[in-house]
């Protein structure tokens, strides 16, 4: 009879994991407060939650979008990046972190990754600054904060704009100071997977205030907040050509709004359950040959997660394919065990050469093809080491956290059924 519960034995988990998003009375009441009062934009829901935000993080400068795709291709329009200039993304990320260059027409420069973090290496980002080199995005992936120090001492030295994707990273802690607030601007996402939501969703922290009003005007089909002093000429006149500029409506609504506010009530304890059992968990799996924590980089005083992600060596389960390795600790866990993001090379997702307004001229559409590219560590993540659950599996119990550790244990005892 077989052991492992992927060939038809006992799982090790038999009750159900939580749910997510977890939601309650509170989002029907501030839901309901909208129905009956102020759908516009800028209402005094979503006016609340960008102060609630802001005195969270302590980013001076808070706006809302409508998602966190469109929160980073406004940043960069912010940052007046477009056709001719080039941004460093790491080749291991969600396709929206190299789309949004696309989408302003500016040039996403592709760059490896650290094994041990899966974070953007700060080596390959200073070999890639060229002429041409504007800005870097850093993803905080999953769990695990960039190597900060290294990468702000780069930008400042290349004199580049820095960009943070905290899409995963709500809450984090870096020596003092939140993600969100650790580079000239940063975007969050509010979708419906990530660890702060209303659905869909973004938000833009920065703390420069010029930079802020030019978002604040970009979200907003290009209205410019009425500032009568600034914007007026020497005869005291107002003068519309100064205040706009070209936009969309990229606004959040309301309601967003709303069921943000009911979730931050939750959001503290959330992540204070989830950073605390990874560090149990961690500490399990530091005794487990054959898997590997990512680093937890130092000067990290909370840590968010994402995902709870941990390398994999065949060779500590007598040669057992990852493939079978996450299938096996789905079955005993029943709850999805995946591979990290594919990179952006080989991903179906991130196609640029698909879309007409990329094919600017010769040189741009040369500047983008992925085809022909190589990132040995980002493949070898994807290939053969990532092993990533939801962050939901940290909402579990503590006892939840001893059966993951048992799970990996049980299958690399029995892992001869699966030969």
């Amino acid at each position: 009879m077989s052991r492992l519960a992927v060939n038809g034995g006992e799982p090790l988990k038999k009750t159900p994991w939580p749910k997510w998003p977890q939601t309650g009375a509170r989002e029907r009441e501030e839901l309901l407060s909208v129905i009956d009062g102020n759908w516009s934009y800028n209402g005094p829901k979503e006016m609340a939650f960008k102060d609630i935000w802001s005195r969270y993080t302590g980013a001076k400068n808070v706006y809302l979008v409508s998602n966190g795709t469109v929160s980073m291709q406004l940043i960069l329009e912010a940052l007046d990046i477009g056709y001719g200039d080039e941004v460093i993304v790491p080749a291991l990320t969600w396709q929206a972190t190299a789309a949004c260059v696309l989408d302003v027409n500016a040039v996403p420069v592709l760059v490896d990754v650290c094994e041990d973090s899966w974070c953007v290496d700060p080596a390959k980002i200073e070999a890639a600054v060229t002429e041409r080199t504007r800005a870097v995005i850093v993803v905080h992936l999953y769990g695990t904060i960039c190597d900060m120090d290294a990468i702000r001492d780069i930008a400042k030295r290349r004199k580049l704009f820095l960009i943070e994707d905290a899409a995963h990273q709500h809450g984090s802690v870096f020596k003092g100071g939140m993600t969100g607030t650790l580079g000239d601007i940063a975007s969050f996402s509010l979708q419906n997977s990530k660890t702060l939501t209303c659905g869909e969703g973004g938000i833009i922290t920065t703390g420069d205030d010029d930079l802020g009003e030019r978002v604040d005007a970009l979200r907003n089909c290009g209205r410019r907040p009425v500032n009568m002093e600034k914007y007026a000429n020497a005869t005291g006149n107002y003068v519309s050509e100064g205040n706009f500029i070209q936009s969309g409506n990229y606004r959040i609504t309301e309601f967003q709004a709303a069921v943000l506010i009911a979730q931050f009530e939750r959001f503290g304890e959330q992540l204070e359950l989830r950073d605390n059992n990874a560090l149990y968990l961690r500490s399990l799996l530091d005794g487990i040959d054959g898997v590997k924590n990512l680093r937890r980089q130092d000067g990290t005083e909370r840590q968010a997660y994402f995902n709870f992600a941990f390398s994999y060596d065949a060779e500590g389960f007598g040669g057992l394919p990852i493939g079978t390795f996450r299938r096996a600790l789905t079955a005993e866990l029943d709850f999805p065990f995946m591979p990290s993001y594919e990179p952006l090379h080989m991903c179906g997702l991130y196609s640029p050469l698909t879309k007409k307004r990329n094919k600017i001229d010769e040189r741009y559409t040369q500047a983008i093809d992925v085809r022909d590219l190589k990132f040995p560590v980002s493949e070898r993540i994807f290939n053969e080491i990532s092993v990533c659950a939801h962050h939901l599996i940290l909402m579990g119990t503590r006892s939840d956290m001893d059966l993951i550790a048992e799970s990996i244990v049980k299958i690399k005892k029995y892992a001869g059924e699966l030969a």
